[in-house]
């Protein structure tokens, strides 16, 4: 089927929101399964949610906007689908929430401090609410009645005020809590400038006429009929009823779903969750009738779990994605693609990191306020869409500068194979000298997640190798970064070799969709970025020029 390019623009509200979800989302995936494996109740949702609160508070403080928390929210939610953990949908939907507090807050107080600090605090008012309704749907009023009994056997006095204090407090320590999470991201966030952002023009390539077909979405709607009628009718059916119905789904779910088996077979997932079924029928009924009671609600717990399950593999699914690619979910799309785009960044900065609240914090601030470049030297940006002619714009640059000056340029530029846009593969011509070598060919259509083309690595180590040593007053200049260097691959040790250890000149092309990133992993908010649409190759010419004849003559080299 023919694919067609479209043009997409994508508003500063939305990158902001990007930037904020893909940190937040970066800290679920890397931070949830370790503190989730250390089994301390409410110790994971809590601390998730004060990062949370943390980060969206630094990112948003220059400039608090309201739909910026929901949005981050959303993505971070979306990143959220591809943790390795096993249950992934019910804190896809507590992000969520907290997102969405987040905004009643601004919306009550002001986009203010005051309104971000209140939002911080219903934030993390969700984590236990929603605690409160997971439990209630896994185990029934059973969880009810446990709790009831508990506090009633352990004071002897008037369990309903107990419990109500009780309540009151954790609900006040939450609230209070929030407050100083939002507190310390605003003032963090406040010492970092802002990324300027502009309206970007992503290019999408799609279907012609693709069109949406519901049959892909039935296995989903019957997932979420069968989660609904089964927390309704199974406290009211005979216990013998509602644990074979249950069995018989879950049997069936696990038969043909990979993510909810693998879940139940990790014992440290199912034990805690086998053993509390048992435990609350000691606390609620007669001693005879445990063995079926306990057999109902732990039922009811895995068809549950396992159904959260089931419901998260078919939204995961690529039909699913493309319903949402279009009307007025594409922003939606497209945010959240250039934020699967930008993940690998975020993960490799908080996988190394200890789980102490210091370092995390450190860590956070250190992403959002980067200082790997000093802005010492001129680094240009030449800016484009996919296939409007960055790379031809890049060689009459240089061309023109070289032409009337001994300027030294020492790099490459990227020779398309096949028409445009996309190409069939690509070859790397030389600077200085013109020689050309293969680069890459193309092994899959152009999008996310999977590679688009097979790269010659013989051919990226030897000219890495022989672009590293260059001469203090050469310009290096690259065609292209995009994509594989964000994910550390292709020229990204190159790119890093001389923004951390030398003063050289450098010249990037790189595609609109790809500018935010690029800027943000390493800090290059200075640089000068030519829009090939906007500045003409000549003007362009001049300014890089004066641009390195100033900064030669200030260079105490």
């Amino acid at each position: 089927m023919e694919n067609q390019r479209t043009i997409y623009t994508l508003s500063p509200l939305w990158q902001h929101a990007v930037i904020g979800g893909s940190i937040w989302g970066a800290l679920e995936i890397t931070m949830g399964s370790a503190l989730h494996n250390l089994m301390i109740p409410m110790a994971a949702g809590t601390l998730l949610a004060f990062l949370g609160v943390f980060t969206v508070s630094a990112v948003s403080a220059p400039s608090i906007e309201r739909g910026f928390f929901w949005r981050a929210a959303l993505i971070s939610a979306l990143l959220k689908s591809v943790s390795p953990s096993a249950v992934v949908l019910t804190p896809m939907v507590g992000i969520m929430l907290e997102g969405l507090l987040m905004e009643a807050g601004i919306l009550f107080l002001g986009k203010n401090v005051f309104g971000l600090v209140l939002g911080g605090g219903f934030a993390l008012l969700s984590v236990p609410l929603f605690k409160a309704v997971r439990l209630y749907m896994l185990y029934g009023q059973g969880i009810v009645d446990f709790f009831m009994n508990f506090i009633f056997q352990l004071t002897g006095n008037n369990h309903v005020v107990v419990t109500n204090a009780l309540v009151y407090l954790v609900l006040f320590f939450y609230l209070f809590l929030g407050i100083v999470a939002a507190s310390i991201g605003f003032g963090l966030g406040r010492k970092n400038s802002t990324l300027g952002l502009n309206q970007i023009e992503l290019t999408i390539f799609g279907e012609s006429n693709g069109k949406v077909d519901f049959r892909n979405y039935l296995l989903l709607l019957l997932h979420l009929i069968a989660l609904v009628a089964y927390l309704i009718y199974a406290s009211v059916m005979p216990n013998g009823a509602a644990i074979l119905s249950g069995a018989v789904y879950v049997l069936l779910v696990v038969l043909f779903y990979d993510r909810p088996r693998r879940m139940l077979l990790k014992p440290f997932f199912i034990a805690p969750i086998l053993a509390f079924s048992f435990i609350i029928p000691l606390f609620t009924t007669t001693l005879a009738y445990v063995p079926m009671y306990g057999s109902y609600i732990f039922t009811r717990a895995v068809f549950v779990v396992v159904a959260l399950a089931a419901i998260g593999s078919e939204l995961a699914r690529p039909s699913f994605s493309h319903l949402f690619s279009r009307g007025i979910f594409g922003p939606v799309y497209h945010a959240s693609c250039m934020a699967f785009n930008a993940l690998p960044i975020y993960l490799n900065v908080f996988r190394p990191m200890n789980i102490s609240a210091s370092s995390i914090i450190k860590n956070i601030h250190g992403v959002i306020g980067n200082t790997q470049w000093s802005g010492s030297r001129p680094i240009v940006i030449i800016t484009g869409d996919l296939g409007a002619g960055k790379s031809t714009y890049l060689e009459e640059l240089v061309s023109l500068v070289v032409k009337d000056t001994d300027l030294k340029f020492r790099g490459f530029i990227a020779k398309g194979i096949g028409e445009p846009p996309l190409r069939n593969g690509y070859s790397l011509s030389l600077i200085p000298g013109g020689g050309e070598m293969p680069l890459c060919k193309r092994i899959g259509a152009c999008g996310l997640p999977n590679k688009s083309f097979e790269f010659n690595d013989e051919v990226i180590k030897n000219v890495t190798a022989e672009l590293i040593p260059i001469k203090h007053d050469e310009i290096l200049v690259i065609d292209e970064v995009g994509r594989m260097e964000l994910y550390g691959e292709v020229w990204a040790n190159l790119i890093e070799h001389h923004l951390q250890k030398t003063k050289n000149v450098l010249i990037f092309t790189v595609r609109h969709e790809n500018l935010m990133h690029v800027v943000g992993r390493w800090n290059l908010n200075d640089a000068y970025v030519f829009d090939i649409k906007k500045i003409s190759c000549e003007d362009a010419a001049c300014n890089l020029k004066r641009l390195i004849f100033s900064y030669h003559l200030s260079s105490p080299r």
